[in-house]
C-alpha cells in the first residue's frame, strides 16, 4: 500500500491511513514470524482499473514523441499539441501520462501563437527550458501537474476550467539525466463537465528559492507567507521537494492570532507525492496569514540523500538540486474577491521574483568580489540595486569601486546606504557610514 504522508490534523479525501489499532496488528503478526492465516479466510483480491484511472476520457490529447539523449543533464521539455475543441468546454479532471523515466510534468494552456512557433524554431519536438518564454499559462485556478505517487482525481461540474476553441496544450516535462537514451510520448486525459463552473478557484503559491543547503546540515529550514485579501476556503493542497525534503507544514494564523493546520508532513517522501483535497473546506477570513515552512535534511543519516558524502545543494529543477513549494487552491466567496484575490496574487509572484533577482545578483557579486573580479562584481551589484534598493549592496557596491580606485562614485553608494539606513531606523550603521563618508571624502 503507497504510503499515506499527511499527518491526522485535518481530514482528505481518500486518506489511505492505518489506525493505532491496525499497525499494532501487524506488528504483533510480523513478531509471530508473519504466520499464513486460513486460505478459505481470504478475500477477494483488488482489481485494478487498465488504462486510465479515470476511466476513458472525453478526450485525449497525444503529445509529440520526444527523445532526450544519455548525458549527465537533466533537460525541461516543452512539448505542444493543439486541443481538438469547436466549442467552449470546461474541465473537470485532468490525467497526465507523461511517461516512464520522468521526473515530473506540468500542464499549461497557450491561446496564442507563441508556444508553436518556438516549437516550429526548434529542430526536435517541442522546445526546451524550464522558464518559458511563451504565453502558455495555468488553468484558471488550477495547477495541473503530474508527480510520482500522484493520483488521478474525478473532479466536480461546479469547479471546472474554462478551454476555448484554438488552444495549444503544452506540457513541461522534466526529464532527468539518464545512461541512455530515453524515449517518451505523453498522454493527457481531459473528462468535460456537463456546464460552466458556478464559482472559480484561485491557486495561491508559497515558495522559496533561497534554498542554500550545506552538507550535513539536517534541520535547514525555508519559509514563505502571504496575507489574504479576502475570505476564501481552502480546497486543496499540492506540496512538492525533492529528496532532502524532510518536514512540510502549511497552516493559516488566523486575525486573532490562532493557529489552523491545513497539512503537516513531519516524514516527506519524494516518491510518494500527490494532491491532497480536504474532505471539508476549511474557511479561513480574510487577514489571515498563510504559511508554508519546508525543513531538509542534508545529513548522511537522511536515507533519500541522492549524493554520498553530502554535498552543498541550493534551489534549482535538476533532481539533485531541491525545491520548496505548497500550491493552495482556495475558493472565494464572490468573482469580485476572485479577481482582487488574482491581481493581489499577481503582485505578490512579481515582487517575489523582483526580490530574488535581486538576492542573486548579489550573492554573484560577493562571489566575483572575493576572486578579485570587482568589474564584473560592480555590474552584478548594480543589477540587484535596479530590483531592490538595499543599504547591503550600496555598501558592497562602494567596496568594489574603491577596489577599482573609483572614490567619487563610492562615496554616492555610502551615501545612499546612510540615508537607507536612517529611514530603516539604524542609528549605528548611520553614524558607522557617516565617519566613513568624512574619511572618503577627505581622500577624494
Amino acid at each position: 500500500m503507497p504510503p499515506w504522508l499527511p499527518e491526522p490534523v485535518v481530514r482528505f479525501i481518500g486518506e489511505r491511513r492505518l489506525s493505532a489499532e491496525e499497525l499494532r496488528l501487524i506488528r504483533r503478526w510480523v513478531e509471530a514470524g508473519a504466520p499464513e492465516g486460513d486460505p478459505a479466510d481470504l478475500p477477494p483480491a483488488p482489481e485494478f482499473p487498465a488504462g486510465w484511472q479515470l476511466g476513458q476520457p472525453d478526450l485525449v490529447v497525444t503529445l509529440p514523441s520526444y527523445t532526450a539523449p544519455a548525458g549527465e543533464r537533466d533537460r525541461y521539455r516543452n512539448l505542444v499539441a493543439p486541443i481538438p475543441v469547436f466549442s467552449v468546454r470546461h474541465v473537470k479532471a485532468v490525467e497526465l501520462r507523461p511517461g516512464a523515466g520522468v521526473h515530473h510534468a506540468t500542464m499549461l494552456l497557450d491561446t496564442t501563437a507563441t508556444s508553436r512557433d518556438l516549437d516550429a524554431a526548434d529542430a526536435e519536438p517541442g522546445f526546451d527550458g524550464m522558464d518559458l518564454q511563451s504565453a502558455a499559462f495555468h488553468p484558471a485556478g488550477f495547477f495541473v501537474g503530474w508527480t510520482p505517487g500522484r493520483i488521478a482525481t474525478p473532479g466536480v461540474d461546479s469547479l471546472a476550467w474554462r478551454l476555448s476553441p484554438g488552444t495549444d496544450l503544452v506540457l513541461q516535462v522534466h526529464l532527468p539525466a539518464h545512461g541512455a537514451p530515453l524515449t517518451i510520448t505523453p498522454q493527457v486525459g481531459l473528462h468535460f463537465a456537463q456546464a460552466p463552473p458556478a464559482r472559480s478557484p484561485v491557486v495561491i503559491m508559497l515558495g522559496s528559492r533561497d534554498i542554500d543547503i550545506p552538507p550535513a546540515r539536517s534541520d535547514y529550514t525555508v519559509s514563505d507567507t502571504y496575507l489574504l485579501p479576502v475570505d476564501v476556503e481552502v480546497l486543496s493542497l499540492y506540496p512538492h521537494a525533492h529528496y532532502l525534503g524532510k518536514e512540510l507544514e502549511g497552516f493559516a494564523t488566523l486575525p486573532g492570532g490562532r493557529k489552523r493546520w491545513l497539512i503537516h508532513i513531519k516524514d516527506w517522501n519524494f516518491n510518494w507525492q500527490d494532491e491532497y483535497r480536504l474532505a471539508e473546506p476549511i474557511f479561513v477570513p480574510r487577514g489571515s496569514t498563510l504559511t508554508m515552512r519546508w525543513r531538509y535534511d542534508n545529513s548522511a543519516d537522511n536515507p533519500r540523500n541522492p549524493t554520498r558524502p553530502p554535498r552543498r545543494v541550493l534551489y534549482g529543477p535538476r533532481s539533485v538540486d531541491e525545491m520548496g513549494d505548497l500550491v493552495i487552491q482556495v475558493l472565494p466567496h464572490t468573482a469580485e474577491d476572485a479577481a482582487a484575490l488574482e491581481r493581489d496574487v499577481r503582485w505578490k509572484y512579481l515582487a517575489d521574483r523582483t526580490d530574488w533577482d535581486a538576492r542573486r545578483a548579489y550573492r554573484r557579486g560577493l562571489e566575483l568580489a572575493a576572486r578579485g573580479r570587482h568589474a564584473e562584481a560592480v555590474e552584478q551589484y548594480r543589477e540587484a540595486l535596479l530590483n531592490r534598493p538595499s543599504v547591503d549592496v550600496h555598501i558592497a557596491l562602494a567596496e568594489a569601486l574603491l577596489a577599482q580606485g573609483d572614490t567619487a562614485a563610492a562615496v554616492l553608494h555610502i551615501e545612499q546606504a546612510a540615508r537607507l539606513a536612517q529611514s530603516a531606523g539604524q542609528s549605528a550603521l548611520v553614524t558607522e557610514l557617516r565617519r566613513r563618508l568624512q574619511r572618503l571624502r577627505g581622500r577624494a
